[in-house]
């Protein structure tokens, strides 16, 4: 299961309260086939593989909460996204099971959601199962009431669990229905509580201390042997190693964390983590040493992370890690493309029919099988290589000798080295090169041919990541300049009006959505750094969304997520964490920081905005790392 980062899974937070204890003990989980036509028409891939589920699957509108209160029914909310492999277990196991479709038809309102389209919705369910369960991933399947406050949650479990789960929560219902309810609008109030709680500011002394807390923290949770943090399941974290680099080159960091950032980015480069065949970073690894990847591929992950290698690499002159950084575009450009034809063509322009890139590459393969197109079976590696004059040489430099960690068969990564191959086959350095770059070449023509099922959702926050990235790319390189200006010129058109920036581009604007605090951050801050990048575009674009952001998101309390949000629980705050993407609070100061002297709404607006941390922000000082060293750098 994909789990995220535990925001509220402190000690302070553990302590959900009395009622939110209460709630979690009650309801916690022990140790005929209809078509649905909602999930047939949906703009997601992901709600179109539950078209046929015997499940009566519900698009998500806030409509349904009136319709639960009629019925008296809660609305079981079940978020994933189409690159998820346990959302693909999940669904074979549990939603196209009768037994369960018949629990869920018959005692709730059965949502389905996809996490990149409702965004803020996910986010809010993902919060509350973390402060009552202490982790959260996907799918995550949440029991809301009526009145829209969230109840009990869970995320992958096996059919009978799941089943028991349900039972026990419809027993409950039914034997006291109204102290349930009312029991989640108090957990939901205290919920609230707690978060207001943590927006208080520290004291001034404790305040100047949460760069050392920041510091100590990150220390303790740093593996220095196989780089990343933790010791079990490891993502790239990219928020952290990006603050991380940044203090590293403002002269900061404390010294051990140069030769972190060296072994995570190496590490994660050559073991199971990176496709070494086509670039490209998989989401994450099962085990610490990066090598048991579960295989989905995000468009946010790859902008985030060749954005990171390439400016690694220009401050520790690193060639390898540019290369790498430009190789991850190149990836990127080809593998994630969406072609205007069947001819392969990508178009340059928007006028052309440019399409953007899809949002994810699925971890399951056509077949179903998680893995599979990455994945090599003996006979599968030995009719690739059949026309190579090495092929031993090619399965050397690509670690797929002897046993392999996967059913499936071998996973390509770091093996031989240049000297050793050449020694060992008796070849000059420069033969290696040219024999490895021969069956490479192979290889790739090969699983090409498998094919990739992918989301071809075109997600505006994730292009503002990307152009970010490629601004940075075109720097090194120009043939990132055209992509650039393709992906710069698509987000001015439907950033042309900031009220109405859409959550998807490419759809009629009642498909589209309405895009979220995220999207508006992301995208301000690519358009900003176009402009440096290449000379090209003004900035005029990029502040007219950040004023549109400091509108239509802020209150009193801080910043939503999006405009209206959808459940009464879904609160603002003055800070929102980062744990695998970019804080879009942090990146609203730092570019209001930057403007103040180019918009009087943006300065009036920031100039009252209190940045004084919480202790929120204490408890967590990792999920907001930039936002704590950001306020150090501007505080001497």
């Amino acid at each position: 299961m994909l789990l995220e980062g535990h925001m509220f899974a402190t000690p302070e937070n553990r302590r959900a309260g009395l009622v939110v204890s209460l709630l979690v003990a009650a309801l916690a989980m022990p140790g005929a086939a209809q078509a649905n036509p909602e999930m047939a028409d949906s703009i997601s891939p992901y709600l179109r593989l539950h078209t046929d589920d015997p499940v009566q699957w519900r698009a998500w509108d806030p409509a349904l909460l009136e319709q639960a209160r009629e019925e008296r029914r809660p609305l079981l909310i079940s978020s994933g996204y189409y690159s998820c492999f346990y959302c693909h277990v999940m669904q074979e196991e549990s939603f196209q099971d009768e037994g369960i479709a018949e629990r869920l038809n018959e005692n709730f309102i059965p949502v389905k959601v996809d996490r990149e389209v409702d965004g803020a919705l996910d986010s809010y369910l993902l919060e509350f199962q973390r402060a009552t369960a202490g982790s959260a991933g996907w799918p995550l399947n949440v029991v809301v009431t009526p009145q829209g406050h969230a109840l009990t949650g869970v995320v992958y479990a096996p059919r009978d669990q799941f089943a028991e789960f349900l039972d026990g929560i419809t027993e409950r219902l039914e034997a006291d229905y109204d102290r349930l309810v009312d029991l989640a609008r108090r957990g939901s109030d205290e919920l609230t509580q707690q978060l207001r709680a943590g927006e208080e500011p520290l004291s001034e002394s404790r305040a100047g201390r949460l760069p050392q807390v920041l510091w100590s923290r990150l220390e303790r949770e740093a593996d220095d042997l196989q780089g990343g943090f933790g010791s079990s399941t490891k993502f790239p974290h990219s928020p952290y190693l990006h603050a991380m680099l940044e203090a590293v080159q403002a002269g900061t960091a404390p010294g051990w964390v140069g030769e972190f950032l060296e072994i995570t980015l190496d590490e994660m480069a050559h073991s199971g983590l990176r496709d070494v065949l086509g670039g490209g970073f998989f989401r994450y690894s099962e085990s610490p040493d990066w090598n048991e990847p579960h295989f989905e591929v995000m468009l946010e992950d790859q902008a985030q992370l060749a954005l990171l290698y390439l400016r690694a690499g220009e401050h520790f002159g690193r060639e390898d890690w540019i290369e790498l950084g430009l190789e991850n575009l190149d990836f990127v450009k080809r593998d994630m493309a969406l072609r205007e034809d069947e001819t392969g063509e990508q178009a340059d322009t928007a006028e052309g029919g440019f399409r953007g890139f899809a949002s994810s590459l699925s971890a399951v393969d056509e077949e179903g099988r998680e893995g599979g197109a990455y994945l090599w079976p003996e006979a599968d590696l030995e009719s690739a290589l059949a026309d190579h004059d090495y092929p031993d040489l090619v399965r050397a430099w690509f670690g797929m000798e002897g046993s392999s960690v996967f059913d499936l068969g071998y996973l390509p990564r770091r093996g031989a080295g240049v000297e050793a191959l050449a020694e060992r086959f008796d070849l000059d350095e420069a033969e290696v090169r040219e024999q490895v770059n021969a069956g490479r070449e192979m290889l790739i023509r090969a699983r090409e041919a498998r094919g990739l099922p992918r989301d071809e959702k075109v997600l505006t926050g994730a292009h503002g990541l990307l152009l970010s990235a490629l601004a940075e790319g075109a720097q090194h390189d120009e043939r990132f300049r055209e992509a650039g200006a393709a992906v710069h010129g698509w987000l001015l058109e439907v950033a042309s009006d900031p009220d109405q920036l859409p959550t998807l581009m490419g759809l009629p604007a009642d498909q589209a959505g309405t895009a979220t605090l995220n999207d508006y951050a992301f995208v301000a801050r690519g358009l900003r750094d176009w402009k440096p990048a290449t000379g090209e575009g003004e900035q005029g674009p990029a502040l007219a969304l950040l004023e549109a952001a400091w509108e239509r998101f802020r209150d009193d309390d801080g910043f939503r997520s999006e405009p209206e949000p959808p459940l009464p629980g879904m609160i603002s705050q003055r800070f929102h964490p980062a744990v695998h993407r970019p804080s879009p609070t942090t990146l609203i100061f730092r570019l209001s920081a930057e403007w103040r002297d180019a918009s009087e709404a943006v300065d009036a607006a920031f100039a009252e905005y209190d940045l004084r941390p919480g202790r929120a922000i204490e408890s967590d000082p990792h999920h907001h790392a930039r936002l704590i060293l950001w306020l150090q750098q501007r505080d001497r």
